[in-house]
């Protein structure tokens, strides 16, 4: 699954046989509703009740199961049949289930049938009593029940409505299959489905594997039969209904047959899918040396989603609009988006799909690998983009998240569901291909791929663990990495390396010392010893050398073969170590101005993403990283001008009033050349790097130092602002709503006339950015009018750039709570209730942080899977108002030091 936010596989060995065709009793006739009530159930003594997990009493074999869905209506009927294997003699069963009327509920063996008395045990949990222990053995359970659509969130079966045209979809990632289905919801219960689908006969009806017969049904409706499964755990069942075009994208070259499935009448905004699904596939079979697992490969769009932009359902594949469907002046960052995401998700056929993690505390071997892999996939496609350059900003994403006492381990255990909904997190996604990336550096990539290839054979079809996985890779590279690998998956943190040369009599070497990396503001915290890659880049008389070590204990020493005491020295050598370095003003000056022409652009930002990090820990003065941004304004890559503007960009509201001035000239003067070389309007010739480039340094200068000449332009660029190329005109939109109160009213005005969703979202976030008061008011409203999805409007709360927009945000939730929550999915999610806390914690003051962090625990944390997430809002928050606390006299001081030029 890749997350919206943020913005989130791979292949098996051998498709091995085809699963038996199961068989299931035919569904149950209708009787007189039984409704599971929410009463807790005591179990029989002698018998398990369900904690986190249930029971292994009754497992699942096969199910068979038959909805009856209309996207018209706002619930839908089933039938499910599932045949198992009853371990003991049992008089009481437990099936997850949630949000289920069961209309009737038996269990049969072939000699017997019993009637099923079914309660709720907690919240989506069935308790199943007979009258009679059931023997141990084969037998099938069977249901009627009935099921909302969720028309709020994206979870369990929900329901999407665009126009006049209304859709039905599924997302079961992680526990929401047991909204959709009685059923065992967890990953290591791997088994065929058989999914037959009753749906208006006008419909289009998609599902994992292709249809095996469709039958015309009275009432202008007809019966579509899925051919069975292979064995698949119940989060990746999936299946939608709707008024889709169906649009061929060909075959790979093993001949799997690849489809676009798109919303009605959007065919033609396809065509980037259409070219690039098929290749993906062909390149991740080629590095995992295996074919595609699945008959076939539906690509599925959904009109808007919350938490999350796309699930790797195994066949069915789904996508939010935004990253599937693009329109001619679509930018090359969108292009870039779909290929990247894609490549993700199709990854995850194999890796997650095929072979399964265990349990949800190994989900990192799903989408860590997916996060680490998408990028090899991409840059074999498109090579010219150099999408590894960007693996190293992957890695300080999830070493931000791991600087956090709070911060979860990869391998978290799972005691709550709670822990479950959390672990979709940075340090699953981030931290997980950052460590990847680690090891694959040290055993080499041809070992390393052989170890996942042995791995991915060993495991096909069922499931496995971390531990497999590192077994698999110790044994290809001819080293026992299990402990390197425990000691980054089950310790939360990340190290600091302090690297000090000695040079004593001729012999040099470099003493290496870790420590848990934790910035001021946070509890005190340990960790450690991590045993680790260092790879030390130094001075050798006059030239660049490299040597490595696994550092496994706090302290060690590593040799340099040099004649004369190096000069420099740079302990991350390509930037691959999961790790920061923690420089001394010495170490960081000779950096500066003697390493950096042997330095790699990948090794530079690596060395300013520690500079930055050492603001906040009092290691690096401001003074001393901003001295950086001038050199690395010598590379011309997007990865590197965006480093270059992160911690001057970062200022902006701490900035005093007074000295506002001085701060917008550096920016102008720093950054104006660049913006003025790429120009505010696009050209053919542009590359993804320019692009990129051109949107943020316009950004920084036209934005945050209000260039009166760039914002004039945008301001006439605006009057057309839906025909210009899709990489400005969100931020043309930006510059022009804020600085022209007659744009903002004609924004505001047409928001509720766009049909276009892409173009609506664009002009939400330029009125969420407006920095007038009595705008900005104007813009909030928005947020809880009917006439506009909430689920668009959210944003608005977030997207202001000030303090004074903030606390306009954080009053305007406050005022309106009850009328918002009501409206939100209730899981902490992206544009959830939960994720609510975040609008409050952005608030960088030491005198409202008592006040904040008590409102938003006792308001939000009560959500499910929101205590974890606002426990690590306040420390967030903590740690801010630390290094504001520091920083502060720092940038009134380096402010006092520029001179603004005279005025005529």
């Amino acid at each position: 699954m890749r997350p919206r936010s943020l913005a989130l596989a791979l292949t098996v060995l051998h498709a091995g046989c085809p699963p038996k065709q199961v068989v299931a009793p035919p569904p149950v006739a209708e009787a007189k509703p039984v409704r599971a009530q929410p009463a807790p159930v005591t179990p029989p003594s002698g018998a398990q009740a369900p904690g986190v997990r249930l029971p292994r009493t009754f497992l699942p074999t096969a199910y068979d199961a038959r909805l009856e869905i209309d996207p018209a209506k706002d619930g839908f009927t089933g039938s499910v049949a599932i045949a198992g294997k009853l371990a003991t003699s049992a008089a009481t069963l437990y099936l997850h289930g949630k949000d289920l009327t069961i209309v009737r509920a038996i269990a049969r063996n072939g000699v017997e049938e019993l009637a099923l008395t079914v309660t709720a045990h907690g919240e989506d949990v069935l308790a199943l009593r007979a009258p009679e222990p059931l023997a141990a053995g084969a037998w099938t359970l069977a249901f009627d029940y009935k099921a909302p659509l969720d028309l709020v969130s994206t979870t369990g079966a929900f329901k999407q409505t665009v126009g006049d045209h209304s859709y039905v979809y599924t997302q079961l990632e992680a526990i929401y299959a047991r909204r959709v289905f009685p059923c065992f919801d967890e990953p290591d219960n791997k088994v065929p489905w058989r999914l037959t689908l009753d749906v208006p006969a006008k419909l289009t009806a998609v599902a994992n594997t292709p249809i095996a017969s469709e039958t015309a049904l009275g009432g202008d409706r007809k019966r579509v039969e899925f051919a069975v499964t292979k064995p698949l755990p119940t989060y990746l069942v999936a299946f939608g209904v709707g008024p889709f075009e169906v649009v061929d994208a060909g075959r790979t070259r093993r001949g799997t047959p690849v489809r676009v499935v798109t919303l009605a009448r959007r065919a033609a905004e396809a065509a980037y899918a259409v070219q690039t699904g098929a290749r993906i596939v062909d390149t991740a079979e080629e590095w995992f040396g295996t074919p595609y697992p699945y008959e076939k490969l539906d690509l599925l769009t959904i009109p808007l989603t919350v938490g999350f932009g796309a699930m790797e359902n195994a066949g069915l594949i789904t996508f939010t609009e935004s990253l599937m469907l693009l329109d001619s002046k679509a930018s090359k960052r969108k292009h870039r988006n779909w290929l990247t995401v894609a490549s993700h998700e199709i990854a995850h056929q194999w890796f997650g799909n095929l072979v399964t993690m265990g349990f949800w505390d190994d989900i990192w071997l799903n989408e860590g690998f997916a996060n680490w892999i998408e990028t090899k996939i991409v840059d074999k496609l498109e090579p010219s983009w150099q999408e590894p350059l960007g693996e190293l900003e992957t890695r300080d994403f999830a070493l931000a998240a791991d600087a956090l006492v709070s911060a979860r381990k990869i391998r978290q255990p799972i005691a709550t569901p709670d822990d479950i909904l959390n672990a979709f997190d940075g340090i699953t996604y981030d931290k997980g291909a950052s460590v990847l990336n680690m090891f694959e550096a040290y055993v080499g990539p041809t070992k390393f791929q052989q170890g996942v290839r042995d791995y991915l054979a060993s495991r096909a079809w069922g499931n496995a663990t971390s531990a497999d996985f590192a077994s698999a890779v110790s044994k290809a590279a001819g080293l026992d990495l299990d402990a390197a690998f425990a000691s980054f998956l089950d310790h939360p943190g990340a190290p600091e390396i302090s690297a000090t040369l000695a040079c004593n009599a001729g012999a040099f070497s470099v003493e290496l010392r870790q420590q848990r990396y934790v910035p001021p503001g946070s509890p005190p915290a340990t960790g450690g010893p991590w045993s680790l890659p260092v790879c030390v880049a130094y001075d050798r008389d006059g030239r660049r050398s490299e040597t490595c070590t696994l550092l496994d204990r706090a302290t060690g020493t590593l040799a340099l073969d040099a004649k004369t005491c190096p000069r420099w020295v740079m302990p991350n050598a390509a930037g691959r170590g999961y790790f920061r370095n923690a420089y001394t003003t010495a170490q960081l000056t000779a950096l500066r101005d003697e390493a950096w022409a042997q330095l790699s652009s990948v090794e530079r930002r690596a060395v300013y993403f520690d500079v930055a990090a050492g603001i906040s820990t009092g290691r690096v003065s401001l003074a001393l990283a901003l001295s950086f941004v001038p050199r690395l304004l010598t590379g011309s890559d997007r990865f590197t001008v965006t480093a270059a503007l992160g911690t001057p960009v970062e200022l902006d509201s701490w900035v005093p009033d007074a000295q506002r001035a001085k701060y917008e000239h550096w920016l102008r003067t720093t950054y104006g050349p660049g913006a003025a070389a790429v120009g505010l309007v696009p050209k053919p010739s542009d590359t993804i790097d320019i692009e990129e480039t051109r949107h943020d340094l316009v950004h920084a200068v036209g934005w945050v130092a209000r260039d009166p000449a760039l914002v004039a332009e945008a301001v006439q660029m605006a009057q057309g602002w839906r025909d210009l190329p899709q990489g400005i005109r969100k931020l043309v939109l930006q510059l022009a709503v804020d600085a022209d109160v007659a744009t903002f009213e004609r924004i505001i005005k047409d928001v509720y006339t766009e049909r276009d969703r892409t173009r609506r979202n664009e002009m939400f976030d330029a009125l969420a950015a407006v920095r007038d008061p009595g705008r900005q008011a104007r813009a909030l409203a928005l947020v809880i009018d009917r006439k506009l999805d909430i689920r668009e409007t959210i944003g608005i709360l977030f997207d202001t750039t000030t303090e004074t927009g903030l606390a306009a945000s954080q009053a305007f939730f406050r005022a309106h709570q009850a009328a918002i929550i009501e409206r939100l999915p209730k899981e902490a999610t992206v544009g959830g209730v939960g994720a609510m806390g975040a609008l409050f914690t952005r608030t960088c003051r030491a005198d409202k942080r008592d006040e904040i962090a008590a409102y938003v625990t006792k308001e939000l944390s009560h959500y499910p899977g929101a205590k974890r997430l606002v426990q690590q809002f306040i420390e967030a928050m903590d740690q801010c108002i630390a290094k504001r606390s520091r920083l502060e006299p720092e940038l009134r001081a380096w402010l006092g030091g520029i001179k603004l030029p005279k005025t005529k």
